[in-house]
């Protein structure tokens, strides 16, 4: 399947996982609620959401058959938030590369799943341009075309 190059346009789902809190422990071993700091977690990852469901794997996320996916990324970007944090533990990261793969976020989970980015044949066109235009310009000598190959 080829997805758009330009991104997904669609308003993202709703968050499907419950807000994460933070807990902070007392000297009496007791737990403390940290509203502020569970609050900026919301923000956070409230705003990769929206950054995530607007890539191209997106388009795909948005069709009735992957669907199942959207529990997944909604994982990946709590991950990526948690990761963020100074607390995060090297298992928290681990995952990270996982739930890319298993979503498209990846290479490597782009082409497990079958799908492709399409290129972007103006771009493509624009850095051929420039790079001849370097070439003119930069030493004077017999201007000399690179293509450049798509992935």
């Amino acid at each position: 399947m080829s997805l758009p190059n330009s991104g997904y346009d669609g308003k993202p789902p709703r968050f499907p996982l419950a807000d994460y809190r933070i807990e902070n422990v007392t000297n009496d071993d007791g737990r403390v609620y940290d509203e502020e700091g569970s609050q900026s977690f919301k923000r956070r990852e409230r705003k990769l959401w929206r950054e995530l469901w607007k890539t191209s794997q997106a388009c795909a996320w948005s069709l009735p058959q992957y669907q199942y996916m959207v529990y997944d990324v909604a994982m990946y970007c709590r991950l990526m938030v948690i990761s963020e944090t100074s607390t995060a533990k090297a298992a928290d990261r681990a995952l990270i590369p996982r739930y890319a793969d298993r979503i498209g976020m990846s290479a490597a989970g782009l082409a497990s799943l079958g799908w492709k980015i399409a290129p972007d044949e103006f771009a493509q066109r624009r850095m051929e341009r420039d790079i001849t235009e370097q070439q003119a310009n930069g030493d004077g000598m017999t201007v000399r075309k690179r293509r450049l190959r798509a992935s």
